[in-house]
């Protein structure tokens, strides 16, 4: 049954398309470590954590994907082999979202070690700043203080090594 081959090799491509975005995410990873070595940074397992974290972002958004691509897939298969229409059976949305993974990952792996840390600078010039500004208060300054704390942590659950 020509049909069932077809379905076949769309499910290898699915499985290709769906490895794809772990490769870039241990490239990724590895830039990340690497940069760190750069910084002199201590490897923490928080570094990990996110990665997983980002991981389930990931295959979230592209299984909806591929649900949407078998449902597309399984209506084309069904017309072209009882009605004799030629649609073409291929799994164009969740290639487009495993592309746009892979972009977001090779801008990461390109992200230079320096804009990191010049990005830490401006963010403890902002803090001293604040507190400068707020120098008689030593409330104004507690309330700078845990802002930015929270601010920093906020951003680091955002993904990326």
């Amino acid at each position: 049954m020509k049909g069932l081959d077809q379905l076949f090799v769309i499910a290898w491509m699915l499985f290709g398309i769906l490895v794809t975005p772990l490769l870039f995410i241990a490239c990724d990873f590895w830039a990340g470590t690497r940069k760190a070595k750069i910084r002199k940074e201590k490897i923490r397992s928080d570094k990990w954590q996110r990665t997983y974290a980002k991981i389930a972002r990931y295959y979230n958004a592209l299984l909806a994907l591929m649900v949407v691509d078998i449902m597309h897939i399984a209506g084309a298969w069904y017309l072209n082999n009882y009605y004799e229409w030629r649609i073409p059976m291929f799994p164009i949305i969740t290639l487009l979202g495993a592309l746009g993974v892979a972009a977001i990952e090779i801008k990461s792996i390109f992200e230079k070690a320096g804009d990191k840390v010049r990005h830490e600078v401006e963010q403890v010039a902002t803090l001293a700043a604040e507190i400068a500004k707020n120098k008689a208060d030593p409330e104004e300054i507690a309330r700078a203080v845990v802002a930015f704390i929270n601010k920093d942590q906020d951003a680091g659950k955002g993904g990326g090594t």
